[in-house]
């Protein structure tokens, strides 16, 4: 349990000082003018009084329980502070010290010592490099950072691993008067981990919405255990910094050249029920709807307006962010003319044109809420000078109050009517500027119940042959390399992935006996490391007829591929249908990632592909296969049949099994695939181990 750290029953603050511009002195001043209901320490080798607190010269001095220390001290002086921690008996340090692994090797070093010493006294560290921690629930009250927005109860827990993107959630909030609940920024993650943090958080009975943002991934396994639990009862906001390729590993497979950080981010949110943002303002105002507001149980809006453009708006982002307008029943429809204008609109968006009031507003609302056919509702109205606004935000707050389903407010008016976007918010209604925000908030709301909500199975049992494919992999042991395709082509075969007939061909003496096995027509292949697209260096040769044209082939290949220590395959050539690709890359922490997508120029242009992490259950590969944009083509557009989608469904089921079952496979290439209407068959192989 993290008590001792957002609950402590006494903080000594290490580097306080009289210095209003020092890191200890504001922390002390943040403890301090915010209540903390415990014991407040400054410790300073000089003594003395620091904002009327006593100053001890050590921890070592203080008569009383300190559970927590904050150290902002020279990284050189660190290690004697812990020392005399670890004798005090504290068991949490927040280290706001830089100086460690983000300066390079020295960094690093210094960090492990640091942590091991901690680690002698039973003591965790959190940071370094770290602003700190808050937490605002009254009884506790403690604001153990050094950072500036101010501190007021709430329901929306944050943790940050950059300090000014955590210090721009909490001051968005802020400026819309909302607080937060709990607040970390962890910085260098030496110790305490965010998945441990985040597993306190899921823990607490105030917290009822988690907004996260991340750079790196120290446990991607740890993270997406703990968020699997905390999710189907406390959603969890996600935003990932930095959406490039890490590193330099040279890959050549198309999967591991499409893989990056972002999209290993977005499978482990996707199969953790992690709603996902790009964007930071759009996540921030999301949680506002979450901190008051239900879940919905459809994807159904239905919309109240006094003017017609602002309707139109929110139509359109909501209709693109995947929600449906609702359509209002006989009855509905009746109560709707009875209790508006005759001018007014009883299509959705219900316009109930400008000079409605109250009444009118509260009948709309009312009916819309009671209406089986709708989910959620978005209210706009314009704060016009000929209407008693005041009365039309009591009255819409009056017909949410019988009501669970969402509701969400979009108020056009200027600062004279800022006092009355204050009364609807307090009342608990999300209020917003623009249109579309009201859309998009309750659009990540229906996202997250949907994700909650979904379809949740285990990795099913497919009977393989895993110590066939095992027995390949162990010659490979100890080198990395990409296997020969009939190889590669055996392991599939002991994973029932459907393949063609293949053989390998080793002069001119073999093409008799090759292509009586395989048959006519068929295909030959050059199979080299040094040949990554086959197809693109001339490496393949289609539709060979008899062996007359394949001693031909084989004769223009051998020439061509000379020193390039290139063997070749013959293979059975398959009936033409959809080109897909299935891949897979190896995701340091997580295991694998399995890709689809559109085969053949759809991957290599359009990069129409999405990722989910191995082993997948069945509805995962479902939702994988209708992740891409392209999807509607495998269902079969313009009479053209459709794609065996239970056949590729299989497939991505063997695949992940394949990599979940043999790690030492780092990037797979099943492309193309070539998918009819009765199947599936994977065509040629890329496949390399560690």
């Amino acid at each position: 349990m993290l008590d001792g750290l957002f609950k402590p029953r006494g903080v000594a603050v290490v580097g306080a000082s009289a210095n209003p511009y020092s890191i200890g002195h504001i922390v002390i001043k943040n403890l301090s003018a915010y209540g903390y209901k415990g014991p407040i320490f400054p410790i300073n080798p000089k003594g003395g009084h620091i904002r009327s607190f006593k100053a001890f010269k050590s921890v070592l001095d203080v008569p009383d329980v300190i559970d927590l220390v904050n150290i902002s001290v020279k990284h050189s002086l660190v290690p004697a502070v812990l020392e005399e921690c670890g004798k005090k008996g504290i068991k949490f340090a927040i280290v706001h010290t830089a100086g460690f692994k983000e300066v390079g090797e020295e960094g690093i070093k210094r960090e492990r010592e640091m942590v091991e010493l901690a680690h002698s006294y039973g003591m965790r560290l959190f940071g370094p490099n770290s602003q700190g921690i808050q937490n605002a629930d009254p009884e506790i009250s403690v604001y153990a950072n050094f950072t500036f927005v101010p501190m007021k109860p709430g329901n929306i827990s944050i943790i940050a691993q950059g300090g000014g993107m955590g210090e721009m959630l909490k001051l968005h909030l802020h400026n819309v008067g909302l607080g937060h609940r709990m607040y970390c920024s962890y910085g260098n993650e030496c110790d305490l981990t965010m998945p441990e943090i985040l597993d306190y958080y899921g823990q607490d009975e105030g917290t009822r919405v988690i907004m996260m943002q991340t750079e790196s991934f120290k446990d991607p396994t740890a993270f997406l255990e703990v968020a699997s639990r905390i999710t189907p009862k406390i959603p969890i906001l996600a935003i990932k910094a930095g959406r490039t390729r890490e590193g330099s590993v040279a890959v050549s497979s198309h999967t591991g050249t499409l893989v990056d950080q972002a999209r290993m981010a977005s499978a482990m949110y996707e199969k953790a029920g992690v709603v996902e943002f790009h964007d930071t303002d759009e996540m921030i105002k999301a949680a506002i709807a979450f901190s008051t507001q239900e879940p919905p149980s459809g994807r159904r809006i239905g919309m109240i307006t006094n003017t017609g453009g602002p309707g139109i708006q929110a139509v359109d982002e909501a209709v693109g962010h995947g929600l449906e307008l609702a359509t209002w029943s006989e009855k509905g429809r009746a109560k709707l003319a009875d209790s508006l204008y005759a001018e007014a609109s009883l299509g959705n968006p219900v316009d109930v044109v400008a000079t409605a009031n109250a009444d009118h507003y509260h009948a709309a609302v009312e009916t819309l809420l009671t209406e089986e056919g709708t989910d959620m509702v978005l209210v706009f109205f314009v704060t016009a000078p000929f209407t008693d606004t005041e009365a039309i935000a009591r009255r819409i707050k009056e017909a949410t109050d019988a009501s669970d389903k969402p509701v969400v407010v979009v108020v056009e008016t200027y600062s004279e009517f800022y006092g009355l976007i204050d009364k609807l918010r307090q009342s608990d209604l999300p209020v917003y500027e623009f249109a579309e925000d009201g859309a998009r908030a309750l659009a990540a709301m229906f996202s997250y119940a949907k994700l909650r909500d979904r379809e949740v199975e285990t990795p099913p049992e497919i009977e393989v042959d895993r110590a066939g494919a095992e027995e390949i992999l162990a010659g490979y042991e100890g080198r990395d390399t990409y296997l020969p395709q009939k190889d590669a082509f055996a392991i599939l075969a002991a994973y029932g992935i459907p393949a063609p007939k293949v053989q390998l061909v080793s002069g001119d003496d073999d093409l008799d006996a090759v292509a009586a096995d395989v048959g006519f027509p068929c295909v030959l292949k050059v199979d080299s490391t040094e040949v990554i697209h086959k197809s693109d260096e001339g490496g393949v040769v289609l539709g060979i007829r008899d062996g007359e044209a394949l001693a031909e082939a084989f004769s223009d290949l051998t020439e061509r591929f000379a020193g390039k220590g290139a063997t070749f395959i013959v293979q059975e050539q398959k009936p033409a249908g959809r080109e897909i690709i299935i891949g897979a890359t190896e995701a340091e922490g997580l295991g694998h990632l399995v890709m689809f997508g559109l085969g053949g120029v759809f991957v290599e242009v359009m990069r129409d592909v999405a990722f989910a992490v191995a082993p997948l259950s069945r509805p995962e590969a479902r939702t994988l296969m209708r992740g891409i944009k392209g999807f509607p083509i495998l269902e079969g557009v313009r009479g053209e049949p459709g794609a065996d989608l239970d056949a590729i469904e299989d497939l991505l089921l063997r695949v992940s099994r394949m990599v979940a079952d043999n790690p030492s496979i780092t990037e797979l290439d099943l492309n193309p695939i070539l998918v009819t209407k009765d199947g599936a068959c994977a065509v040629d192989i890329r496949l390399k181990v560690r």
